[in-house]
């Protein structure tokens, strides 16, 4: 059964195929520019623009990308300076995810670095995100504990709110982005 599926969805494949280049180039642009117009504005989402954090550089950018490299499993001492072993830290990160090692935290390295985080998740990540806010964005009354409590998921909501993102509480890569991107200790 599953062999047969196989030959009829490759042979529609083929016979679209065929009738696309017996068309021409003029229909081929034209179904692209429909399929182009068909897309929801909502789903087209715009590049995140990722901080360049480097050695030499210190505050709680570098305290997050620190953070995140122990829930990663890296090894290091979180003390908000980009210093050699921080650096060291990011270069091996880099050659495990297949990053070129520069030693730089760009945008493909923030990607790589990143956790998706909920209500109930623990972690030096959590606590990454709790000294975040508390420090740098007006949550003074939240406890840096590393546990994603109901007073973590109201605050991370009230940040989405205010920096125009949609209020989950859930701490994904475009939140990430927005608390770093506005960091500035």
């Amino acid at each position: 059964m599953r062999k047969t599926l196989r030959r009829i969805a490759i042979g529609a494949v083929g016979a679209g195929m065929a009738a696309a280049m017996a068309a021409g180039p003029a229909a081929l642009a034209a179904d692209a520019a429909v399929t182009a117009h068909s897309t929801p504005a909502a789903e087209i989402k715009p590049a995140l623009i990722w901080p360049v954090v480097h050695k030499g550089d210190t505050g709680l950018r570098v305290n997050a990308i620190q953070m995140l490299l122990i829930q990663r499993h890296v090894q290091l001492t979180v003390d908000g300076k980009f210093g050699p072993q921080t650096e060291a830290a990011v270069k091996s990160f880099q050659a495990r995810r297949g990053i070129s090692p520069s030693g730089k935290v760009g945008a493909k390295t923030w990607e790589a670095l990143v956790v998706t985080l909920w209500k109930g998740r623990t972690g030096a990540a959590v606590s990454a995100v709790e000294i975040q806010l508390k420090y740098q964005y007006g949550f003074p009354s939240l406890t840096v504990d590393g546990k994603f409590g109901p007073m973590v998921k109201a605050a991370v909501k009230a940040f989405q709110k205010r920096y125009g993102l949609t209020p989950s509480g859930i701490v994904g890569e475009r939140t990430w982005n927005a608390l770093v991107v506005h960091d500035t200790k």
